[in-house]
């Protein structure tokens, strides 16, 4: 039993989250993700991301080609991974990449179109939020 206790899978296995979902800085200081996708992991551009619903304990993210992730972990999990890049949370279930913002609708209750066509609303609570860092937000150039 002593030999199984030094092996370097149960430290594997053990590891929280945020260092099994890892943020990876390459030579061009592009951030990826190292997400868990059925039984491998994907490596995904940050600037990939367009946004992020929530749904219960999965995480559905939706990429500039088109395609749609499913993933288990919560997004609050990805909030925080987040923080601090172009990207805001605008409603309980949806957090938005800024680089991809259109149009912003200002109603009764706010509304963003994305370059991908899809409209979503932002919640009464975090408008002001949105609003803060789409000023202050300074898309990257890709040279």
């Amino acid at each position: 039993m002593n030999a199984f206790a030094n092996d370097s899978i149960f430290d594997t296995l053990s590891m929280p989250f945020h260092n099994s979902v890892e943020k990876i800085a390459d030579s061009t200081c592009l951030q990826k993700l190292l997400i868990p996708f059925y039984d491998r992991k994907r490596t995904v551009s940050v600037d990939e991301i367009v946004r992020l619903e929530g749904c219960g304990n999965y995480t559905k993210f939706f990429l500039k080609d088109g395609t749609k992730m499913l993933v288990s972990r919560t997004l609050k999990e990805y909030e925080t991974l987040l923080d601090g890049q172009a990207f805001v949370r605008v409603h309980k279930s949806c957090i938005v990449n800024l680089g991809f913002v259109r149009k912003f609708f200002v109603k009764k209750e706010g509304e963003l179109e994305l370059t991908d066509g899809q409209q979503v609303k932002i919640s009464r609570r975090r408008a002001q939020m949105f609003i803060d860092r789409i000023r202050s937000f300074q898309p990257v150039a890709l040279v």
